[in-house]
């Protein structure tokens, strides 16, 4: 066997243990782990809850080595819900869509009429051709199991897109649990044991709110690019950068009329203007513009 030949299976052997270990496969790769956890936690361009927080910059780091992938990228996409890491829905779906099994992935669909009552994930197997079906959601499910009456739900305003996080979850943890890294999918856990919106705390995620008592959903914020809040605008003073609700109009490409109508819309009628929030919750709306955009789009459409 030749020396290059020696260096591939040495490579390929070191790639394996990483995948399986991830930060943990030797001193070396825990220390480097380690100091980019430090300079992650210390940097403005990582979401909010990891920000001053290099022990959870490490489990990313350490989860998105074990994924070979960008650690940047599960920052944004990895969640604590009550204690347990999951990703968001989204993600879950980007997950099955390239973990290289799969071919053909759709999702087909029964309606009652106009209303969607069921939903699951079909893809075909590459190695076999076999076709693979994912475990239907249904309408009765989601009622039985109570996820239309939890707080904040989106169900009855965002069914589709809620069927489709549930189903892309089942047929992951059937088909490929692989790709998932033995974690769960963002609103899995509470949502089929029965509980409301989960008390979330730090490091990792925040349950978030517009208005007193009134929580954003956790697959909705789960699909949000995540800003620093109160960021700084290079070149520019404090006195030079807009105010916050300018900068949302700007970033959301919306009149002042539309900014409140989502305020409206998101606070359930309770916050009819951006007036009536705090500079400080005008900030937070600023790191989570994928929850307004998307109450913005639906805003649009009617």
């Amino acid at each position: 066997m030749n020396t290059t030949t020696t260096e591939s299976l040495t490579l390929q052997e070191q790639g394996q243990q990483l995948s399986v270990l991830g930060a943990f496969a030797n001193s070396e790769q825990f220390q480097m782990a380690t100091q980019a956890a430090e300079m992650l936690a210390s940097s403005s361009m990582v979401p909010a809850a990891y920000q001053n927080n290099p022990g959870s910059c490490f489990i990313a780091i350490n989860t998105a080595l074990r994924l070979r992938m960008d650690p940047l990228m599960v920052m944004q996409n990895l969640y604590v819900v009550h204690g347990t890491p999951s990703w968001s829905g989204k993600f879950a779906i980007a997950l099955i869509q390239t973990c290289g099994k799969f071919t053909g992935i759709k999702f087909e669909e029964r309606r009652a009429g106009e209303r969607l009552v069921e939903m699951r994930l079909v893809a075909t197997k590459k190695e076999t051709g076999e076709e693979c079906r994912g475990v239907w959601v249904t309408e009765e499910m989601a009622k039985k199991e109570k996820w239309l009456e939890k707080n904040g739900s989106k169900w009855a305003t965002m069914p589709e897109l809620m069927y489709r996080y549930r189903a892309a979850a089942f047929f992951a943890r059937t088909e490929c649990p692989e790709v998932l890294n033995g974690l769960s999918v963002e609103g899995e856990a509470e949502d089929i044991a029965g509980k409301s919106q989960p008390d979330i705390k730090p490091p990792l995620f925040k349950s978030r709110e517009i208005s007193g008592g009134d929580i954003v959903d956790a697959e909705k914020v789960a699909d949000s690019p995540r800003l620093p809040v109160a960021a700084k605008i290079p070149g520019k003073s404090d006195a030079e950068i807009p105010p916050p609700h300018i900068r949302l109009m700007e970033a959301l490409s919306c009149t002042e009329e539309e900014l409140n109508a989502v305020f409206k819309k998101a606070s359930g009628g309770k916050v009819d203007s951006w007036k009536k929030l705090s500079a400080a919750k005008l900030e937070d709306c600023l790191g989570n513009l994928g929850e307004m955009q998307a109450v913005l789009a639906e805003i649009q459409t009617q």
